[in-house]
Formats: structure tokens, sequence, C-alpha cells
């Protein structure tokens, strides 16, 4: 029962069906660090990021990205605005206390979507790492289908 507990807070944190998701494709959830991300948009602690690689990947106005700027930095947004010109989506955002709008972004510069965000504890930390060491060396899938 103790070893499900990791399992069970990250599960609550992120949600079980992200967490249920994880399983069936790894790789395609990742968390990271806050601490690399150059926003003040968000709080310290870790993001759970959907990559822009899974199909069903689908970003929309009022999501939240992780992008890459042409400088390089590392930016976290909301989407305002998805346009498409001449079949390309181009993304439009609007960050905090700014009045301007931002972009275009393309789809090469988006990282992922963040789903949800997660407070820095060592807890939480502990739980994050067990879970995407699960997700990528153990074949827990085949443990969850005989559930």
């Amino acid at each position: 029962m103790i070893a499900n507990l990791p399992f069970l807070t990250v599960a609550q944190l992120m949600g079980t069906e992200v967490f249920l998701e994880s399983f069936h494709h790894p790789g395609v959830y990742q968390y990271i660090n806050a601490y690399q991300v150059n926003d003040n948009m968000i709080s310290k602690g870790y993001l759970i990021l959907e990559t822009t690689s899974h199909q069903p990947c689908l970003i929309q106005n009022g999501d939240t990205i992780l992008y890459r700027t042409g400088e390089g930095a590392v930016r976290c947004e909301q989407v305002l605005n998805v346009a498409l010109r001449q079949g390309i989506a181009i993304y439009y955002t609007l960050t905090s206390g700014d009045c301007d709008i931002k972009g275009p972004i393309y789809k090469a510069q988006i990282l992922g979507k963040v789903t949800s965000t997660i407070d820095d504890n060592i807890w939480n930390a502990l739980c994050l790492q067990l879970w995407d060491f699960s997700t990528k060396n153990l074949n827990a899938l085949a443990y969850l289908d005989t559930m």
C-alpha cells in the first residue's frame, strides 16, 4: 500500500486521465522544473507538459503553451488567438500585465501544452521522478491492464 502512495499523489496532482494516458503513451507527458522557464507568469514548481508530438495535442484559445522564442529563451504564455494562414496554424499570446498581443508563434517553436502545475516540495519532486521513471522504464501498462 505504501509503495502506491507516490502514484496516487501524481494521479491526484495531474488528473487520473492524464496519469493513465502517460502509461499508454510514454514520452508524451513530461515534467519540467519551472525554474528553467524565463517567465514571471508561472509560479515556481513543476509543469506537466503534453508534447506537441502527441497527435491529439490540440492547442486552442485559452491553453497555456511553453515555447522557444527566436532568441532561444523558453516562455510560458496563454494562447489568445489561433489563426490559420495557408493551412499553417499561427498562435498569438497575451502575457499578463501586457496590453500588446505577442506573436506570431509557429508550431515548430512550441514545446508543448501545459496541462497542470505542481508545487515545488520534496514529496512532489520524489513522486514525479518515480512516475517519470516508471512510464519510461517499467511495463506498468501490463500491470494496469490486469486490474
